[in-house]
């Protein structure tokens, strides 16, 4: 199969597979100046199917996080199916929360490329997987205490109850509507100011600038936010520049992710790494768009490799 054939393949199973697209949605892409191609793709296959498409190209974002153009946010909700190709996700926006609301199907594709679109992570069972995924959210939103240590040095604690566990099987059909495809996940918010203990990163960060790591990040919380970051200097300098740019909010624990897709393996890449089955992700910031309190332009995941943790002293492995 040609190299053409399979991105229009890869294109085809987001679409009409994963974002369960049909000939009466109305579709909104929005694009930065990195990935319009992708862009104009995604359009041209809507375009040769008959449905209603309307593509965006916005100016390139400086963060997870940060709000679209408002003339984009209005016509979001008025789309039936959201594919939001930028290069910084937008899934812990208003705009996205406001458009599900409405009904919107939204995949979050942050920094996705033409690999991805070939990557064997994106022809996994996403609807057999879902399935154990399901069980494993539902556990999270009845437990209350989470404790994970691992033998690179994690010892962390921190409290869930009454929050509600994210099922993101990525895929998106009327019950879930929002996905991130080739990541197939379950998270959760933790209780802000619960988390305390040390997390030590082995995994990546991605976000430009890290990727896959090449030496470990000790990051140390103290009642659910960093207190300080062990590193070599040149990831310590990155990531005190970074969290001083936003704020003491920006430190604080926002998410906690499970990593389900067997197909996915760490590279450096958001889709890929979150969703690599033998990891867990810790995002910082914003969570007040998935169930939590927090309220800032500004998301980082830290992603380890962990597969066991202790729910309310129980031994749940993945």
């Amino acid at each position: 199969m040609s190299t053409s054939k399979k991105l229009l393949e890869g294109a085809r199973i987001i679409l009409f597979k994963l974002g369960a697209c049909k000939k009466n949605d109305t579709v909104c892409i929005i694009s930065d100046y990195k990935t319009k191609d992708l862009g104009k793709l995604f359009d041209q296959l809507l375009e040769k199917n008959q449905i209603s498409s309307k593509h965006f190209t916005i100016k390139s974002l400086k963060m997870h996080g940060i709000e679209p153009p408002q003339f984009v946010a209005k016509y979001m909700k008025k789309s039936t199916l959201i594919l939001g190709l930028t290069q910084f996700s937008m899934a812990h926006t208003k705009a996205r929360e406001k458009a599900t609301i409405e009904g919107a199907r939204y995949l979050s594709l942050p920094d996705f490329n033409k690999n991805l679109l070939i990557h064997p992570a994106l022809k996994s069972d996403y609807f057999k997987i879902g399935k154990n995924s399901k069980i494993l959210s539902k556990k999270l939103s009845k437990g209350k205490m989470i404790k994970i240590s691992t033998k690179s040095g994690t010892d962390i604690s921190f409290n869930i109850d009454k929050r509600i566990s994210n099922f993101a099987p990525g895929y998106v059909d009327k019950k879930n509507l929002l996905g991130s495809p080739p990541d197939i996940e379950v998270n959760i918010c933790p209780i802000e100011d619960s988390a305390n203990g040390i997390l030590v990163i082995d995994g990546s960060i991605p976000f430009p600038g890290f990727g896959k790591l090449n030496s470990k990040i000790k990051l140390y919380l103290v009642n659910g936010k960093i207190s300080s970051i062990d590193a070599i200097p040149s990831y310590k300098l990155k990531l005190s520049r970074l969290f001083a740019s936003y704020g003491d909010k920006a430190k604080i624990l926002a998410e906690f992710g499970i990593g389900l897709n067997p197909n996915a393996k760490l590279c450096g890449n958001m889709l890929i790494d979150e969703g690599t089955y033998g990891t867990f992700h810790f995002g910082f910031g914003s969570n007040s768009t998935i169930g939590g309190k927090n309220k800032i332009n500004f998301h980082l995941d830290f992603v380890m490799f962990a597969k066991n943790f202790e729910l309310d002293k129980k031994l749940i492995k993945i």
